[in-house]
């Protein structure tokens, strides 16, 4: 698998995530490995991967930008040599290895709670290139891995540390960030939101101030002038293709449930559910969309993991996973808080 790296591209932000796409028995699909922020970068005569890290920043004085620097030099997550240029003298790369090594920083085998990876079962598989992101997937096999624990989304190990091989599918994307990010709007405890913390140097006050960030959709109006606009770019929900016909319909109706809050906030049609389109390169692992998935899995619960710009709190995208037995939970939820008034709950048999 060869990269060409155009030169405009070097030194720039893009975010890398790491999706299991499928797995063996006992765990289930969509589960987010890890996501970090990563440049390439040319140093002499090779390609450089690298981690760059938010956790501290600096603001208001160029000393502090040098400062904050020298102590958190980004880590090289891989290296490359140059294997020819391309007529534009954009570098040519070999990246094969970066996605069948497992690099620790990918957090794939923790993630999934094996052991080593095995080198001779893996292998690379497909690779799609859009206009803001390239999507990767590798089928890779790790050593000593046991069914999970409840809930768990890794294969985990059993007791003893040893078990069976477990192969399972990984995406990975890499998706350009945006040149100038979003701007940040500062986490208030009253109100609940997901957030990205850092450490600021350089504010008001005279010492270092931690700060967070709320993730949020970049919502911004056709109209700016208009009391109500539909936004440049809405919210879509995509439903991924294994989610059960009987509770689409459903499933939809709660999403678009949350429309007249947006109305409120001066948006209109600001956040939709689609079925995904006659496509046959769609996937729901691609990082452009928001994606909500079914995991024939006994856990009863539901959980919504998204990835942000860790610059900003910006998110990108967002793949809520629904457990089959979710359903579950909401009949015992339902026959707890409405048998009391509702004959139907009261006449059901309930597990």
């Amino acid at each position: 698998l060869l990269f060409e790296i155009p030169t405009s591209e070097l030194d720039k932000d893009f975010l890398w995530l790491t999706t299991i796409a499928a797995t063996p028995q006992g765990g289930y699909n969509g589960t987010a490995a890890a996501d970090l922020m990563v440049q390439w970068q040319h140093v002499k005569d090779r390609i450089f991967l690298r981690q760059m890290r938010t956790r501290s920043r600096a603001v208001g004085s160029e000393a502090l930008e040098l400062g904050v620097a020298r102590s958190n030099v980004p880590p090289i997550i891989m290296a490359f040599n140059i294997e020819a240029l391309s007529p534009e003298g954009n570098v040519v790369i070999d990246v094969t290895n970066l996605y069948t090594s497992n690099p620790p920083e990918f957090d794939v085998a923790s993630r999934l709670r094996v052991g080593g990876l095995d080198s001779a079962r893996s292998f690379f598989d497909s690779v799609r290139a859009f206009p803001t992101n390239i999507e990767v997937q590798s089928v890779l096999t790790f050593r000593q891995g046991a069914a999970p624990a409840a809930g768990a989304g890794g294969f985990g190990r059993s007791a003893s540390g040893s078990g069976p091989s477990n192969t399972a599918v990984i995406n990975y994307s890499m998706v350009k960030l945006p040149e100038t990010p979003m701007m940040g709007r500062l986490f208030d405890d009253r109100v609940g939101y997901f957030s990205e913390s850092f450490i600021e140097y350089g504010g008001s006050e005279q010492a270092a101030v931690e700060k967070r960030y709320i993730a949020r959709y970049r919502l911004e109006k056709k109209d700016p002038t208009a009391a109500v606009s539909d936004p440049v770019n809405p919210i879509v929900y995509y439903l991924a293709r294994e989610v059960p016909e009987k509770w689409r319909s459903y499933i939809k109706k709660g999403i678009e449930d949350w429309q007249p809050a947006f109305e409120a906030a001066g948006f209109s049609n600001a956040i939709v559910a689609m079925d995904p389109p006659d496509d046959p390169d769609w996937a729901p692992e691609d990082a452009r969309f928001s994606v909500i998935r079914w995991a024939p899995n006994q856990t009863q619960n539901a959980m919504g993991p998204h990835v942000h710009d860790p610059r900003s709190g910006e998110i990108i995208s967002a793949h809520i996973i629904m457990w089959h037995d979710a359903l579950k939970l909401v009949q015992r939820w339902y026959f707890s808080q409405a048998s009391a008034s509702d004959p139907r709950a009261m006449e059901t048999k309930w597990a």
